[in-house]
């Protein structure tokens, strides 16, 4: 059932030269059709990833932006209730201290070394 190398041979000096340039044009077409297709595939994917970067960086200009207010809405509250404040920055800063020694004193306390058994 398979077909032989000098069958082919044969049938290739058989068929019509006209019929062998219709069909080299026709496989021509067909791989420019294939490249046109390629260069569209990579034209849509490098648009899409700089429509995505620009998107991303407008995103971040924006977050920059909400975070200079919100650096000015600070600025301004502590220029109107500097007490408040004050008040706010040390208790804060007292809790942080106690959790951070709650914290170091059970490590330290969980690595205390253990009683030898001569001493019993």
């Amino acid at each position: 059932m398979a077909v032989s190398e000098t069958e082919v041979r044969e049938a290739a000096e058989k068929t019509p030269l006209a019929d062998r340039i219709v069909d080299a044009a026709r496989r021509g077409a067909h791989l420019s059709h294939e490249a046109r297709l390629a260069k569209s595939i990579v034209k849509d994917a490098v648009e899409d990833g700089v429509h995505a970067a620009k998107r991303a960086f407008k995103s971040a200009r924006r977050r920059v932006e909400q975070l200079d207010d919100y650096k000015d809405d600070a600025v301004r509250y502590v220029k109107r209730q500097p007490l408040t404040s004050v008040a706010v920055a040390a208790a804060s800063g007292l809790a942080i201290g106690l959790v951070f020694g709650w914290v170091v004193g059970r490590r330290r306390g969980s690595v205390r070394p253990e009683r030898s058994i001569e001493r019993q």
